[in-house]
């Protein structure tokens, strides 16, 4: 027979795994949408845009040096793409974040509907 502190510790543990599939759907959501940003601005189409595409949402899932937050590694290596390209890449945190909320925003409102 399970007691009430079971209960609730599996409880607990069901939530923290809930809580992390929300959290990996909105990184790699978050990381698709900037991709389609990238390719736009980089003027990527076809095979090109796609292989960029998944490189990018793979990037969510990567070890990040020491030092550095995962959402920092992410904006040099846009501003490094960007830069590469010739285009200017000033808004790329602005804009991981702002896609960073609308992502979550997004996975948020699936899982409860």
């Amino acid at each position: 027979m399970s007691t009430l502190f079971d209960e609730r510790e599996r409880a607990a543990e069901a939530l923290f795994a809930l809580d992390e599939e929300l959290r990996f759907l909105a990184l790699a959501r978050r990381n698709k949408m900037l991709a389609a940003w990238m390719c736009e601005r980089l003027s990527l189409t076809g095979d090109a845009a796609e292989a960029y595409r998944w490189r990018l949402i793979e990037a969510g899932t990567e070890t990040r040096a020491v030092g550095r937050s995962p959402d920092e590694a992410l904006a040099e290596r846009l501003r490094a793409d960007l830069a590469a390209n010739g285009v200017a890449g000033d808004d790329v945190p602005g804009l991981i974040a702002r896609y960073g909320a609308e992502a979550a925003r997004s996975v948020r409102e699936q899982a409860r509907g």
